[in-house]
């Protein structure tokens, strides 16, 4: 039984490789699944460190779908690369619900796992368990 958890969460927490690859992971998605994109750029430290962060996140959430997208793969502006990463958007039903941007102005770039979760709840990003 264990062993299918931590598969779940390999599962959980794909990335979504292009533009398309990431608008059909939200459609996709059932109505009443909450799916949570991460999207991040690996140069930025912020990004790197809440990135690993993700696998843990979809293990206490598996009701949630965890995924992740690098910015420039989905083609968005530099100035929101620049200005607004680390960020959560929040979808369900194929609407965004929520989202969080440039976390770091409400976390900093390095806060412990607890302070992250904390955060995207507050934030509306990630359901109460």
């Amino acid at each position: 039984h264990q062993n299918s958890s931590n598969n779940k969460a390999v599962v959980s927490t794909q990335s979504t490789g292009t533009d398309k690859d990431y608008c059909d992971t939200i459609d996709n998605a059932h109505s009443s699944t909450d799916v949570i994109v991460y999207i991040h750029e690996d140069h930025i430290p912020a990004c790197r460190r809440y990135k690993e962060f993700l696998p843990r996140i979809a293990l206490e959430f598996p009701k949630c779908l965890i995924c992740h997208i690098r910015a420039s793969k989905a083609k968005m502006s530099s100035n929101f690369i620049q200005r607004g990463l680390p960020c959560f958007i929040a979808y369900k039903g194929g609407d965004v619900k929520k989202a969080w941007v440039n976390i770091q102005d409400t976390i900093g770039d390095d806060a412990e796992y607890d302070v992250l979760v904390e955060g995207m709840q507050d934030n509306s990003v990630l359901p109460y368990n």
